[in-house]
């Protein structure tokens, strides 16, 4: 069992790097002596490495030598706009930054105003449970056998025995949902802004790493080094176009910091919950993210208003490429990538390769692992993700609190102004010694060991690289558990795989999402603009 006091686990902070702004070339006049300036190339979708601009002059034969004119003063070149059409372009661009500028500013007065509203709901549903929700009855905490005790056969009803069964036997309670403020709609600014062209800068592309609490953007160089970061809340409400525009204005935004604009990049690679067809960029099933019925196209969506090329892929399964190639798995040739957060995700590598099945492949957090256990928020029970998941030890805890249990979890998330019960508020309940917490992720140790020791007898992988928010954060208290709860179901217990935590932390997602679009550098030779 999980000791009282756990160490908190230093969370992986990356340091995003600046980039500098590129510089474009300016076009060198023609001489004076120039009668005839050649016409200016036709702009290309995909440009040269280096643009050129070249001026030819016609000079006259002269029939006899005339003397050399004396030399008059030197031109100087004035980086003020010099003509009214170059003065006109120059102004826009300045109202462009401006109007930037304003509108980053109301975005961040918006984000404000919300979290202060759904604080304030938050805490008006907690005091509404407190005061309706029933006397507390004992807690289910193992996934594999029951602990609440039955009732003898020979006990008279009013028994402690007899009200402790019935208690057990009461379906749970669903928590009040609390009523939620009005989302403001995300501010955008313009894709393409005036007076500059549509063509791609520097060699840079975009990653985005959408997850059921978080939106994680990023611009990446051409050897998948993250240069600029930028992340925020995913919204809770509204349906997959809110989430989208989301997403477009996290790229911005990282884009901004990287000197660029999300228009200019090469390609963004997205790496999204759900099932994903990678040929449309559709994406289906993704019960993480708010009102996401039915089938949404992301990439089109995304491409039309940010104004680049979008491809898409499954979250996790990304996740495990970019560990695969550049992080913990890179020494081996099959992979299973198990990412434990918002929910339980899976990735397959075999012979060095992705396996995506038919657009679903790796869904450990789908394995059942009790038969009529644990309530799923998908429809699903007993599944690893209904008993490990971040979202359903969340509405776990807020079922049990409803019914009288005591804990410190929704006092830390109120103290540290967060909407959802983090990682970092688990670890912060653990360290206060918080019992429904170390029940919760007690039972959640168990359910991971069992169902990744199920995966490895299956596909008898190499290695399992464990990762996600609540991963990375236990890696040094939790994971170990997990790796000493599988021994008792693995098959080849003198051989088991080797288990490494995540390399890349927060940064991984976005990472593998840039892999997506590597190959634009090969087929896009893009200037240093």
């Amino acid at each position: 069992m999980l000791r009282r006091k756990v160490t908190e686990a230093e969370e992986a902070a990356s340091a995003p790097e600046e980039a500098e702004p590129a510089l474009e070339e300016s076009t060198p006049e023609a001489p004076d002596q120039a009668e005839e300036a050649a016409p200016e190339p036709a702009e290309e979708t995909v440009p040269d490495p280096v643009e050129e601009a070249a001026t030819t002059a016609e000079e006259a034969a002269p029939d006899e030598p005339k003397p050399l004119p004396e030399p008059g003063p030197m031109a100087h070149h004035s980086p003020e706009p010099q003509t009214p059409a170059e003065r006109l372009t120059a102004q826009q661009r300045k109202d462009f930054l401006k109007e930037r500028r304003a509108n980053s500013k109301r975005q961040r007065a918006a984000d404000k105003a919300q979290r202060k509203a759904e604080k304030k709901a938050a805490k008006a549903a907690r005091k509404a449970a407190r005061k309706g929700g029933p006397e507390g009855g004992p807690l289910d905490l193992d996934p594999y056998a029951p602990i609440t005790p039955e009732r003898p056969a020979d006990s008279p009803p009013g028994s402690p025995g007899a009200s402790i069964a019935a208690a057990a036997t009461e379906p749970p309670v669903d928590p009040p949902k609390p009523d939620k403020a009005e989302h403001p709609p995300v501010q955008l600014p313009p894709i393409h802004p005036p007076g500059t062209p549509s063509r791609r800068t520097a060699a840079l592309i975009g990653g985005i790493d959408l997850g059921g609490t978080k939106i994680a953007a990023a611009v990446l160089d051409p050897d998948h080094k993250v240069i600029a970061y930028r992340r925020r809340p995913t919204p809770d409400r509204g349906g997959p176009a809110d989430v989208m525009r989301a997403m477009a204005a996290t790229i911005q935004e990282a884009a901004l910091d990287a000197g660029t604009e999300a228009h200019r990049l090469l390609a963004v690679g997205v790496g999204s919950p759900g099932s994903v067809d990678p040929e449309t960029g559709e994406v289906s099933a993704a019960d993480n993210l708010p009102d996401w019925s039915g089938r949404f196209r992301l990439a089109q969506a995304l491409s039309e208003e940010i104004g680049t090329g979008v491809k898409v892929g499954n979250d996790v399964q990304v996740g495990t490429r970019a560990e695969f190639e550049l992080g913990a798995g890179a020494p081996y040739s099959s992979l299973l990538g198990v990412f434990w957060g918002t929910g339980v995700g899976g990735g397959i590598i075999l012979d060095g390769q992705p396996w995506l099945g038919r657009g679903r492949a790796g869904e450990i957090g789908h394995t059942l692992v009790r038969r009529g256990g644990a309530k799923g928020l998908n429809g699903l029970n007993g599944t690893v993700e209904a008993y490990a998941g971040r979202k359903a030890m969340e509405e776990k805890a807020l079922r049990e609190v409803k019914k009288g249990r005591k804990t410190k979890l929704f006092k830390l998330m109120k103290k540290h102004d967060k909407t959802h019960l983090t990682s970092a508020i688990w670890q912060r309940a653990l360290d206060d010694g918080d019992e429904l917490a170390e029940d919760l992720l007690n039972r959640a140790v168990g359910a991971l060991s069992a169902g990744i020791a199920s995966a490895v007898n299956l596909l008898d992988v190499e290695a399992v690289v464990i990762g996600g928010g609540l991963g990375v954060r236990f890696a040094d208290t939790l994971v170990p558990q997990i790796i000493d709860g599988m021994d008792r179901y693995l098959l080849n217990k003198d051989n088991p795989p080797a288990i490494k935590v995540a390399a890349l932390g927060d940064e991984g997602g976005v990472i593998g999402a840039s892999l997506l679009v590597g190959d634009a550098f090969e087929a896009n030779q893009a200037p240093s603009a």
